[in-house]
């Protein structure tokens, strides 16, 4: 038979790891209500980082900010959305119930020296809250892989813009050696053995292929961009209703 002395024993032995609060409904709530928020206050932030990428792209391709300044700009705006996708992994850990980082010690120094029993090494008890709200981090979770596409089609978007317009260029390089080396010709009244060689074919793509392309990109981000609002809806939804 086990007595309960060794019973008492080994709960607070175990206690001793860690201490699991339950917490009651109301402030269940309230952390559930204050994490979202906090979401919602990341996402706005990143969209200022959108906002800022893409402006300064478009100073770029107009000519009013050199290479050095976009990429310096784009460092910036990386090193942002690291950071917020730290701060949003975190609150939609906690959500989940699966963030063992935030804990706190529940014995104060003076009641750990004081005690006979228990060795200096001995580790203090430590508490999380017991959020477990699975459905409401899964909210945060879409949201994250919406926008890991929606990063995704933006920077294909830009990347297809630049090689546009250095086709152009070139094209337009070509034509002029082209109308430079038919002037020769007309001059000296003979065919030059680089103008009787046919021209090297090269994948180009026309006008309108690239404004196709330029078309899908948009309008999928588009949509992108129309899913993440629908979800952001969602959580606006769901802290109306727990404060109510």
């Amino acid at each position: 038979m086990v007595s309960t002395t060794s019973v008492s024993a080994a709960v607070t032995a175990q206690a001793t790891n860690e201490v699991a609060l339950a917490l009651d409904a109301e402030t269940r709530n309230q952390e559930i209500v204050s994490s979202l928020r906090g979401f919602l206050k990341h996402q706005t932030e990143r969209v200022a980082l959108y906002k800022e990428f893409n402006d300064a792209f478009k100073e770029y391709m107009a000519k009013r900010m050199t290479q050095e300044e976009y990429a310096t700009i784009c460092r910036i705006v990386t090193e942002g959305f690291v950071e917020l996708s730290v701060e949003i992994l975190a609150l939609e850990a906690y959500l989940a119930g699966t963030n063992n980082n935030n804990t706190t010690n529940t014995i104060s120094a003076s009641s750990a020296t004081s005690s006979s029993t228990t060795s200096s090494s001995e580790p203090l008890p430590r508490t999380r809250s017991l959020i477990n709200s699975p459905e409401h981090a899964q909210l945060i979770r879409e949201v994250q892989l919406l926008e890991k596409q929606k990063l995704a089609l933006t920077v294909q978007g830009q990347k297809w813009a630049m090689e546009k317009e250095a086709q152009g260029i070139q094209d337009q390089k070509d034509q002029e050696a082209e109308q430079q080396l038919d002037r020769v010709v007309d001059k000296e009244q003979e065919e030059s053995e680089v103008s009787s060689k046919p021209s090297t074919p090269q994948l180009k793509l026309s006008v309108a292929e690239w404004q196709s392309k330029m078309d899908q990109n948009r309008d999928s981000l588009n949509q992108i961009v129309q899913d993440i609002n629908e979800k952001l809806a969602d959580i606006q939804e769901a802290i109306a209703v727990m404060v109510l």
